[in-house]
């Protein structure tokens, strides 16, 4: 089946390409017709992500949107509402871990600490034991 796609899909580039040329001869511009075929083809591929029964609609709706975005020529809108969505995620994660930050800690932390800090005493004191049996 792999190799039977792969002759198919370079048939088609083939015959794009042929296409092309033949639009360029005629003195058609090709270029804004590859545009309008991949926005539609991502459009086409979002609308079937969204009419499916598996999977998460919001993809289908991204992709969509992505597509159409394309077609318009605002594609850059998509791009800068997806960073200005992230900066305020970003943003409200920071004051978020603020405010967590304030709380006491847990008593499995007070723990831990204690364990350590008993630790640290008897290497100091073993520590000492041994620069006194030195001198």
């Amino acid at each position: 089946m792999g190799e039977r796609s792969g002759k198919i899909l370079l048939g088609l580039v083939l015959l794009m390409v042929g296409g092309l040329i033949l639009l360029d001869l005629i003195g058609i511009d090709g270029g804004r017709i590859i545009g309008l075929l991949i926005a539609a083809v991502i459009m086409v591929y979002g609308i079937r992500k969204m009419m499916r029964s598996t999977g998460s609609r919001i993809w289908g709706v991204l992709i969509f949107l992505f597509g159409f975005l394309m077609l318009i020529g605002k594609l850059n809108l998509f791009f800068t509402s997806l960073l200005a969505i992230g900066v305020i995620y970003i943003g409200y994660k920071l004051i978020r871990s603020q405010d967590d930050s304030e709380q006491a800690p847990s008593e499995w932390e007070r723990q831990w600490a204690k364990r350590v800090l008993r630790e640290s005493e008897s290497l100091d004191q073993w520590e000492e034991r041994l620069t006194r049996n030195k001198q």
